[in-house]
């Protein structure tokens, strides 16, 4: 006969304490890890990882408490971006690639079609001078703002953009501005509904791009500086307002904050970092319903900005990681409902982050503590035994079903 022994405490309880970041390393993948993107590349219902390299483009499916990773070939670029670049409703992935003799780049278009991918040429760069063509980073929208996807990349090496256009038999590719490059968006960063084009180099300005129906027009986002790195637009102060958000390369070292006042950008000092930061992006990572923006550093540092309505508050994510982070991406990524944050590094690993809030704001509530018990779960479905248990909320399983959370004091 089982012996059993369940104690059920009830009690009324308001309780608010600080979470944690929790920190997996994923890979090798021989060479940087220099673009990520999250999507259902597949048009199934599963999320992946899409990770391009300065050598490979490949494919993360996280199943069965691992990652499978899919190689998807040499690529050579830098970044990658998902989405409807056709306007056919399927989802495909795009990745810059850069190749050698003959010296050629652009962006690679992958279709699934049901057994293995399909490749494609969505941009081609021509041979140029002064220097060869290099794709950097990719991005997909309707920056035309008339309601059709177009490809759009930035040659970091010879300083132009180009737009690949799907024109229902075949790609279309041609440049169309004259710009410093390596990241780039599409976004309305003004707040008037009007989608344009974001782009910054490594140390560079940022230039933003307005199709006015016949050309492209620039501007200078900040036409007294050019030292930034990364570029990113989201609600950054969890209010009604786009702003653009990049980072400051030259020290003291910091993130900047853009906003459209109606005529103007007006740029405001979010906080300094210390550490040369890298790249960008705005995004709800605790899963708490507000946004933050997170930034990744040389020397393997990443930081969280949080407006608390009055000033900009920050925290490390990581203080001490190996290699540099030079690209970043939030989201789903193990199809569990849950985002996390992803830095991609200059020592070849993705590493992963995934915020344990041990805010607990529950009326009533029964924990179950039974002698019998010797494993529990964390929040990441981590196993964890009983003689390895620290403090933190854990979740009880009985006969593989969830039952109650266990705090650990």
């Amino acid at each position: 006969m089982k012996r059993k022994m369940v104690i059920w405490i009830a009690f009324i309880f308001y309780h608010s304490v600080f979470g944690y970041w929790v920190k997996e390393q994923i890979g090798p993948f021989g060479n940087w890890v220099s673009g990520i993107v999250i999507a259902k590349g597949r048009n199934d219902d599963t999320n992946r990882i899409y990770v391009a390299t300065w050598s490979r483009l490949y494919e993360l499916t996280y199943r069965n408490n691992r990652w499978d990773i899919f190689d998807m070939g040499v690529t050579n670029g830098w970044g990658v971006c998902a989405g409807d670049g056709r306007n056919d409703g399927v989802t495909r992935i795009y990745a810059a690639f850069v190749l050698v003799s003959p010296q050629r780049s652009g962006v690679w278009e992958y279709t699934w079609t049901g057994t293995g991918w399909q490749r494609d040429t969505a941009i081609r760069i021509p041979p140029l001078s002064p220097s060869s063509p290099a794709a950097h980073g990719v991005a997909i929208g309707k920056a035309r703002n008339d309601g059709i996807n177009r490809i759009y990349c930035d040659d970091g090496n010879n300083r132009r953009i180009y737009e690949g256009y799907w024109t229902g038999t075949q790609w279309v590719s041609s440049a169309i501005a004259d710009s410093y490059g390596v990241d780039i968006i599409i976004a309305s960063a003004r707040g008037d509904g009007i989608n344009r084009i974001y782009c910054v180099g490594q140390g560079t300005y940022i230039y933003e791009f307005t199709w006015n129906g016949t050309q492209w027009v620039r501007e200078l986002v900040d036409s007294t500086s050019r030292f930034y790195y990364g570029i990113a637009c989201g609600y950054g102060r969890n209010d009604s307002i786009l702003r653009l958000y990049s980072a400051w390369g030259s020290s003291p070292y910091g993130v900047y904050e853009f906003t459209w006042n109606g005529t103007r950008w007006v740029k405001e000092r979010v906080k300094g970092i210390n550490a040369l930061p890298r790249t960008v992006i705005v995004g709800d990572a605790r899963n708490d319903g507000l946004m933050r923006v997170y930034v990744g550093c040389y020397g393997g540092k990443a930081m969280e900005y949080f407006y608390n309505g009055n000033q900009w508050d920050s925290c490390w994510v990581d203080s001490a990681g190996s290699g540099s982070y030079v690209s970043i991406f939030i989201g789903n990524g193990r199809n569990d409902g849950i985002n996390r944050v992803y830095f991609g590094s200059s020592n070849n690993y993705l590493y992963e982050y995934s915020y344990i809030s041990t805010d607990i704001k529950e009326k009533s509530s029964d924990f179950i503590i039974s002698e019998k018990i010797n494993k529990y779960y964390n929040s990441l479905g981590q196993v964890i035994s009983c003689s390895q248990l620290k403090k933190g909320v854990y979740f009880l399983y009985k006969k593989g079903k969830l039952k109650k959370f266990v705090k650990i004091n």
